[in-house]
């Protein structure tokens, strides 16, 4: 590859630079990563936006960064990493196939390749869903595969999260693929070792190892990951304010230090973590699946206003309108009346969802949008509606 001495010695000095702020700024402690193989494709599971960092410094050998694009639309900062670290950059709520083969490129040149194949920051503690697609990808790479674990990015640096905290994190080196034996497991075999390799629970590490994580306003904007009440069953009614949680029909807890829930008042906690939670609130829309379908056409199931619309074209957001955005049955729309912008599920390429609550999605004739909001609302509802309504599973 063109230049790949130029961008291995900028990560040498790079990691070299980075390496006592990661340590004891971030309060991490890992394990050195040291691949046998030529070349390889290195797999961790996506906690922070640390991660390149925490990948980083425990793997002296250079690899290049694959990295979502919604990070680099300011040409200015594209411009800077491209000439330092060369980024693989990958389209959320877009088709893999272009970011597929640019990582194959990667490989066949020479060169390591850093990803999290949950495409995601962790929503809720657990380790997010692992495409299928990802074994295919490792088996015809024709490169090894790394396995690495980070543990306490959850907790410390949360999603959701309107303020970070402050408490342990350690990364795990967990296993080697060689090609060799890449080539003798078949697809089903090489997702099954990932999905098992890159399966880490903050919760368990805190039944196993409890430590503290703490912080101010510690349960603010945790509404935009946990969008249905346990209590009343109503949807994008709870709110958060310094370290309680609360639901407009009075149900309220509050979340500790230790990341877990606690009941206030004559309420106590259904749940002791986010990631119970979560996955009781998607068993419950999948429940109400049949009486969301009967929505009358013309009523939202649900939406949010005062959000902002964006085409994406070239690395540069085009602001199209500021309104309301709702889920119907069969469609998206954006903004009321005859002037809405109308999304049919049947025309959708993609969705995804970024940070903390920015809203992707691509159409088939291949225009990207993004939806944005100033003030917290749940971008995962619609991503799991969505789902749920088209007849797809939301694990």
């Amino acid at each position: 590859m063109k230049h790949l001495l130029w961008y291995r010695t900028v990560y040498k000095f790079a990691r070299f630079c980075v390496t006592p702020f990661v340590r004891y700024g971030l309060s991490y402690r890992y394990e050195i990563c040291n691949p046998k193989s030529p070349t390889y494709l290195i797999f961790c599971n996506h906690t922070t936006l640390w991660d390149h960092l925490l990948i980083g410094v425990p793997c002296p050998r250079h690899m290049f960064f694959v990295a979502g694009e919604h990070l680099f639309r300011k040409r200015w900062l594209r411009m800077i990493a491209n000439f330092f670290v060369h980024p693989i950059i990958r389209r959320k709520g877009v088709p893999a196939t272009e970011v597929v083969e640019v990582i194959k490129a990667t490989l066949a040149a020479g060169a390591n390749v850093w990803m999290s194949p949950e495409g995601v920051r962790s929503i809720n503690g657990e380790t997010a869903f692992i495409s299928p697609a990802t074994g295919k990808l490792v088996k015809e790479s024709g490169a090894g595969l790394v396995t690495y674990q980070i543990h306490g990015g959850y907790l410390r640096s949360p999603r959701w999260a309107a303020v970070k905290r402050k408490g342990p994190m350690y990364g795990k080196f967990v296993a080697e693929y060689t090609r060799e034996q890449l080539a003798e497991m078949t697809v089903d075999e090489i997702n099954e070792a990932i999905r098992r390799d890159l399966y880490v629970n903050a919760f368990n590490d805190q039944k196993i190892r409890p430590a503290k994580y703490p912080g101010t306003r510690l349960a603010e904007d945790l509404e935009t990951v946990l969008y249905v009440c346990p209590h009343c069953r109503g949807i994008a009614k709870l709110h958060s304010k310094d370290d309680r949680f609360f639901c407009d029909c009075g149900f309220s807890v509050r979340y500790n230090e230790y990341g877990l829930f606690a009941g206030e008042g004559d309420h106590h906690a259904p749940f002791d973590n986010v990631a119970d939670w979560d996955k009781w609130q998607r068993g419950y829309l999948a429940e109400q699946l049949p009486e969301l379908l009967q929505t009358p056409a013309d009523t939202p199931i649900v939406a949010d206003h005062d959000q902002r619309l964006y085409r994406i074209k070239d690395g540069a957001a085009e602001h199209l309108a500021t309104g309301r955005f709702a889920l119907f049955t069969d469609r998206f729309e954006f903004g009321e009346g005859e002037e809405a912008r109308v999304f049919l599920f049947s025309d959708m390429a993609g969705f995804a969802f970024s940070l903390q609550m920015k809203i992707l999605f691509s159409c088939k004739n291949g225009t990207y949008y993004e939806v944005q909001s100033d003030y917290p609302r749940s971008a995962i509802k619609y991503m799991v509606l969505y789902r749920y309504l088209t007849g797809k599973p939301y694990y």
